[in-house]
């Protein structure tokens, strides 16, 4: 995926649509995440040293309450955020008004 995108960066001159370029730089970025994330499984963080440990999948997660509160909140906060863009799409939705803005 990594190549793909950077090969695809070299020749994003030639191309005639702007969005193939953003496609490609988005799969350089994503592959070098997904490896990156890939190469160092399980820890997240590892460590240099022996005093303090890596941090690791299992010992970062929170516990199932917190994480249970959490999808609560989110469920809530994503209704919340449909609900507000509906009411705004409703409210601007239409023609602009020919209105005159004073001279600048």
């Amino acid at each position: 995926i990594t190549f793909t995108g950077i090969f695809g960066l070299f020749k994003v001159k030639s191309f005639t649509k702007d969005g193939l370029g953003f496609v490609f730089s988005s799969l350089f970025l994503f592959g070098g995440f997904a490896s990156t994330a890939a190469s160092i499984f399980p820890k997240l963080l590892p460590s240099t040293n022996n005093i303090n440990p890596s941090l690791t999948i299992e010992n970062v997660a929170a516990h199932e309450y917190g994480l249970s509160v959490g999808m609560s909140w989110f469920f809530i906060a994503l209704l919340l955020v449909v609900v507000y863009l509906i009411v705004q799409y409703k409210v601007f939705k239409g023609k602009m008004d020919d209105v005159g803005y004073g001279e600048h």
